[in-house]
């Protein structure tokens, strides 16, 4: 029930209308698959979070089939162990994660089919790269689908709900604000803890104060956002345009193109920008994002 519960959170979160696409073999014939994450049941493959570890630069995924961490060679699923006064169980699919510091992560989602644990996790952590996890708060009834920090501040929006948990102290208590719908994704200012800009199906809103009241600056629905320790603000719109800002969203100049429809977007320390698609695969960019080359073909 749990998985099931998972599948259709993460499904509903991709508020964009998604194609369905087939998992194939490998060019050589064999029977694997050619991404890990796609389900072998034939379902789409669905991210639900793309972070860049500053430890070493490899990429963390969370999908519908599983936890994957993307170094040098095969993506490894990544089986973790979350033990709470709830129940003990464990977690891998189904989770939204990021990176607070090298090999730590907070994250938040689902447990494995038939866990003790609760359905919906709300904050938990791992400090070894998620194999094992601790609760922090909100277990059994938060699902958040995006987790942001800037300068002490954790920002994480509720899903399916206008509704955003903000943390002073490193998501033990919560105060609510109020979101101008529910997001599709939510990002920080790096450098200014108050302004936000959140991606919605009706399109890009801006917060100069926390996310005490909006703006909305433009229409266009679904957009991936990430934005970078070096102030740029990056974004890939439906059809995989790739945009970017130096004034915290003001205004946009065109960089490149993806190639394929956008699940996640993340950028890491070196400034490289990382776009995970609707087919599977994963793509990388050095330059801005103007050009892009896989770092994980799709299926």
């Amino acid at each position: 029930m749990a998985a099931a519960i998972a599948r259709a959170c993460l499904a509903l979160m991709l508020v964009a209308a998604v194609a369905l696409v087939g998992c194939g073999g490998d060019d050589s014939g064999g029977a694997e698959l050619a991404v890990a994450w796609v389900d072998p049941d034939g379902e789409p493959p669905i991210v639900g979070s793309l972070a860049v570890d500053p430890a070493d630069g490899s990429l963390l995924m969370g999908t519908n089939t599983g936890l994957f961490r993307i170094a040098e060679g095969e993506p490894e699923k990544v089986t973790g162990v979350l033990d709470t006064p709830q129940g003990k169980g464990e977690v891998s699919e189904a989770l939204v994660a990021e990176y607070t510091g090298p090999d730590t992560l907070i994250a938040s989602g689902h447990p494995a089919q038939g866990s003790a644990l609760p359905p919906a996790l709300g904050l938990i952590r791992s400090s070894d790269n998620g194999k094992t996890w601790q609760s922090v708060s909100e277990l059994g009834r938060a699902d958040f689908h995006a987790l942001e920090q800037s300068q002490g501040l954790l920002a994480g929006a509720l899903f399916g709900q206008s509704q955003i948990l903000v943390s002073d102290d490193e998501g033990k208590t919560w105060e609510t604000r109020a979101a101008p719908m529910p997001l599709v994704g939510l990002e920080v200012d790096p450098a200014n803890r108050e302004r936000w800009v959140a991606s919605t199906e009706r399109g890009i809103f801006f917060s100069d104060d926390s996310g005490g009241s909006w703006r909305q600056r433009d229409p266009t629905p679904n957009v991936r956002l990430a934005w970078a320790e070096s102030g740029d603000l990056y974004r890939i719109d439906p059809g995989g345009q790739v945009k970017a800002s130096s004034d915290g969203g003001e205004n946009w100049e065109d960089r490149g193109s993806t190639g394929g429809e956008p699940h996640a977007l993340a950028v890491g320390e070196d400034g490289d920008v990382y776009a995970a698609l609707l087919d599977g695969s994963v793509k990388a960019s050095d330059d801005g994002g103007e050009t892009f080359t896989d770092r994980v073909k799709g299926g």
